[in-house]
């Protein structure tokens, strides 16, 4: 899909397919009860919807192109957005689930997407661009500099880090801290709302400290916060780690995405999807990961799991400099 659309001259309608892509989807969880063809459709239909996110990134950097704005602060800014939606989606999912069903879950979904999909026809500026020339993948890929792939690298490790610490955590906090369930969400919803004023201000931190520098710093950042996860045995002091926690991941999930965005030939739209591939290879890896770890040394020991990924990360990050 990301080299697809940069064959496009118009990105937009690309974010118009994704989100239709997820109507139809929506309205296959919501009407269809053949367990085959509703799991063949959400994974068909579900992975195209997915393509949005990428395709909005590589539309901001298109953007902040024409502008002449900061991409930095434009990627950080569409990031604070997904992490408002953190924020504000799963209580309103799970209090609609409560009261009305999964039918209408599925239908608000479907309504929130072709709201999407009608901003972006119709709101969105068209950005006017060059089309790029078709390619083959194996030629895009020999393209990608080694310094990029060590980033992808440390990237991984850390959105690995990341999904086992959301996997494992709410086992944790209810079965071996015996802790409100209550609290899980608390964790996860203040993390997310303390993302939003921190990416704000990514771009700017960047600009004094340098992207390459501030990565490093919130890669060791990130070491001590799951490090520290296991002796918190309270809610005070799980709610407490949730700032350096909300810190590095502001950092690390906006700052290479556009290093990423620099250092790929081609269009914007195959480097966001290159970056943004990170996501799901972690979420295949995490799991079984998750389930390992926690089956041998319980779930508090897929923290020093992720601080291990994360001290990974810090070294793969070092190594672009002399890349």
């Amino acid at each position: 899909m990301g080299r697809w659309s940069d064959r496009l001259a118009d990105r937009r309608s690309v974010l118009v397919l994704a989100a239709l892509a997820g109507v139809a989807g929506a309205g296959g969880f919501a009407l269809v009860r053949e367990y085959a063809l509703v799991c063949a459709t959400g994974a068909l239909l579900g992975g195209l919807a997915n393509t949005y996110a990428s395709q909005v990134f590589a539309y901001a950097r298109e953007l902040s192109e024409l502008t002449g704005r900061s991409l930095a602060r434009g990627t950080a800014a569409v990031r604070a957005v997904f992490s408002a939606g953190w924020v504000l989606g799963p209580p309103a999912g799970l209090l609609l689930l409560a009261r009305t069903g999964f039918g209408t879950l599925y239908a608000s979904l479907a309504a929130l997407l072709l709201l999407a999909a009608l901003l972006a026809r119709m709101v969105l500026p068209r950005v006017p661009r060059t089309k790029t020339p078709p390619t083959k993948l194996c030629h895009v890929l020999a393209q990608v500099p080694r310094r990029t792939w060590l980033l992808l690298g440390a990237a991984t490790a850390v959105n690995v880090a990341d999904q086992m610490y959301l996997i494992a955590l709410a086992p944790y906090v209810t079965r071996e801290l015996g802790l409100s369930p209550a609290l899980v969400g608390v964790l996860a919803g203040t993390c997310a709302a303390l993302e939003i004023p921190l990416l704000i201000g990514v771009g700017r931190l960047a600009a004094r400290l340098g992207e390459e520098r501030l990565a490093r710093a919130a890669a060791v950042l990130a070491v001590a916060f799951f490090a520290l996860v296991p002796f918190a045995a309270s809610g005070p002091s799980l709610l407490l780690l949730q700032v350096p926690n909300a810190l590095w991941t502001a950092v690390l999930v906006s700052l290479p995405m556009v290093l990423v965005q620099r250092e790929v030939p081609g269009g914007a739209g195959t480097a966001a999807a290159l970056f943004s591939a990170t996501f799901p290879v972690a979420q295949l890896i995490s799991g079984t990961l998750t389930g390992l770890v926690a089956t041998g040394t319980g779930y508090g020991g897929t923290f020093w799991c992720g601080a291990a990924l994360c001290a990974l990360a810090c070294v793969l990050l070092r190594a672009r400099r002399a890349a």
